[in-house]
């Protein structure tokens, strides 16, 4: 199972598999339509969604260029292929949140490696 979670409403900061997607966490999401205060944010966007949307090409970018990126992918991508339950620690949630996008793109690759194993 794969959780977003606010760390405002919930805590799961002691298991050993909650990872921080809050900028500046490597897992961060560049893209903000914050326009009204300060933001740890590289570019500001016209909405929430755009910027989710930005994320899942970034995410795509970094993965194939970014070794740090890859490595903790990858980590997190086997510790839930082998049933271990995952907790994404943002600030979002329960509204979209570009967590929603890793999570998706961590079940996707789960669903086409069982679909090639068959």
């Amino acid at each position: 199972m794969i959780t977003v979670y606010n760390r405002n409403k919930e805590d799961h900061s002691n298991n050993p598999n909650n990872y921080k997607i809050f900028r500046p966490n490597i897992l961060g999401n560049p893209y903000t339509d914050i326009k009204d205060k300060s933001t740890l944010a590289s570019f500001i966007v016209s909405s929430r969604e755009e910027a989710i949307e930005k994320y899942s090409e970034y995410f795509d970018i970094m993965y194939s260029s970014n070794i740090q990126f890859k490595n903790l992918v990858d980590e997190i991508y086997q510790k839930y292929k082998n049933g271990e339950d995952i907790f994404f620690e943002c600030y979002c949630a329960p509204k979209p949140c570009h967590g929603n996008v890793i999570a998706d793109k961590l079940r996707r690759r789960l669903i086409k490696e069982k679909i090639r194993s068959k």
